[in-house]
């Protein structure tokens, strides 16, 4: 329940406390957002890539392994999708930072999330496989 608070009201909270910005802010902020953005998604890509590897190398063949698989190809699609959008967005309009930031404070939850879920998916599937055995 708390999750779903945050989810909701702390992108609400970054798009009020933004809207008093000028104009020279929100371009600066947009080119931050740009600078930092970029080098972030690559190495949250490289993360993304070696969780699901070594869980999907655990549960190799099985239902879970399967399912990781999609979920990691799933946001590695999604993330360079959000990004490739949001720069075209943040190039041609600054005042895309008040879209384009509670969007990713949202993202920034469910990666968390995904990512929790891939882990704890391998070590029950881990668990699994060593009680069998």
């Amino acid at each position: 329940m708390q999750f779903l608070f945050y989810l909701i009201f702390l992108p609400r909270c970054v798009t009020i406390s933004i809207l008093t910005l000028s104009n020279m802010n929100v371009e600066i902020i947009r080119n931050v957002i740009l600078a930092i953005g970029w080098p972030v998604l690559f190495v949250f890509s490289i993360y993304i890539f070696k969780v699901g590897k070594r869980a999907y190398s655990a549960v190799n063949g099985s239902l879970v392994g399967k399912i990781i698989k999609v979920l990691v190809y799933s946001m590695l699609v999604e993330m360079y999708s959000l990004g490739i959008v949001s720069t075209v967005y943040l190039l041609n309009n600054a005042n895309g930072i008040y879209i384009v930031l509670p969007i990713f404070i949202v993202w920034g939850f469910v990666f968390v999330w995904s990512i929790n879920t891939i882990k704890k998916s391998s070590d029950l599937a881990n668990n699994i496989t060593l009680q069998n055995n």
